[in-house]
């Protein structure tokens, strides 16, 4: 028994000396930088495969004016007060900022008064009352970028209008709005919500409701 327990004793002896003599494992996450593979191969392979997917020029109808008595210059019209010109960026909005531009003309016209009106502010507010149009009618009625300029004046009756300063819509350091990826994102979710009522036709109402609470609450 003496002879066991020191054999015991010798061989935990011995694991704890062989560990303590191990050196410890050291991992750290490192970033390699791109090297050959990326810069040789797959860039030659990339090169490669896009040389024939040369995009043809795009073909615009334009009309010749030659020879037509038409105005040459901006200055043979007479000119109003209007705010510099801002750009839509990728956003397929122009209903909302030409119609906006006119109506900030008309304040002048009538009050004397210079304002900058907020664009985004109407079009944050027509995609929420599409959206609810589109979930109260099943899909059946159009949800795009593009609209008309009766719009802004629906909007504004509903929800009142801010000046620009108060709502941008542009991010810290970004100078052009971008709605593609935001507009597929919601477009996407609401034909889910259409493709599940079609699916679900026989349910309650109570259960096509909690569709709309998840778009508004």
């Amino acid at each position: 028994m003496k002879k066991i327990s020191l054999l015991s004793g010798i061989i935990i002896s011995t694991i704890f000396t062989v560990n303590a003599q191990q050196p410890k494992n050291n991992s750290i996450f490192k970033i390699y930088e791109p090297g050959y593979f990326q810069n040789s191969i797959l860039k030659g392979i990339d090169e490669f495969e896009k040389k024939d997917e040369v995009a043809p020029p795009a073909k615009t109808f334009k009309v010749d004016v030659a020879g037509l008595d038409i105005p040459s210059s901006k200055d043979q019209f007479t000119s109003y007060w209007h705010n510099d010109p801002v750009s839509q960026g990728n956003t397929n909005t122009c209903w909302c900022y030409s119609s906006t531009s006119f109506f900030e003309s008309e304040i002048y016209r009538i009050t004397k008064q210079k304002v900058k009106l907020s664009e985004m502010y109407t079009v944050y507010w027509e995609y929420v009352e599409r959206a609810k149009a589109f979930v109260e009618k099943r899909g059946n009625s159009a949800f795009s970028e593009g609209s008309e300029g009766n719009a802004v004046t629906k909007i504004w009756k509903l929800y009142g209008i801010i000046p620009y300063d108060d709502f941008t819509g542009l991010k810290p350091g970004q100078v052009f709005q971008s709605h593609e990826k935001m507009f597929g994102e919601m477009s996407a979710y609401l034909k889910t919500v259409k493709r599940n009522q079609r699916l679900e036709r026989g349910r309650s109402r109570s259960y096509h409701q909690k569709y709309y609470e998840t778009l508004y609450g």
